[in-house]
């Protein structure tokens, strides 16, 4: 009987108040790209990063590739170099991990007239490849229809 009323009063005191907050901090995602913003915030420290994304592809060539490096030491890059390799759609997309932070080398063997966009996360751009749009910490995203200087 005492086990009862203990459950009793602990369920009613509980109940308001997971109620409460329930009603004023809902679980459901605020817009379609809530899940990629969630981890982009979470990646870069930018809020609503996945529109700017999306336009910059979407303004390049969608017959060419996006070009994506990460480092392999590194779980941060990878996974915002997946989260961009989503957000690229309908570009193909190739996904280098580098050891280090400079992937002059892959660079180099690359045609440019055939990249639409190379995307640096947490890498260095080389020197010679024009400066692209740095969003926060750790990501540039470098549009090919700049001119590429070597």
């Amino acid at each position: 009987m005492l086990w009862c009323g203990l459950a009793v009063a602990s369920l009613s005191v509980s109940i308001p108040k997971i109620y409460s907050g329930v009603t004023e901090f809902p679980l459901r995602p605020s817009g379609p790209l809530h899940t990629s913003d969630s981890y982009l915030k979470f990646a870069t420290g930018v809020s609503g990063l996945s529109k700017n994304l999306i336009s910059i592809f979407q303004s390049t060539n969608a017959s060419k590739r996006v070009i994506i490096f990460t480092r392999k030491d590194d779980t941060f890059s990878c996974g915002l170099g997946m989260t961009i390799a989503y957000l690229a759609s309908p570009h193909l997309v190739r996904v280098f991990e580098i050891n280090g932070t400079h992937p002059d080398n892959e660079l180099s063997k690359m045609n440019p007239h055939e990249v639409a966009a190379v995307v640096f996360c947490r890498t260095n751009r080389p020197g010679w490849l024009p400066a692209g749009k740095v969003f926060g910490s750790g990501l540039e995203v470098v549009s090919m229809t700049e001119k590429v200087r070597r």
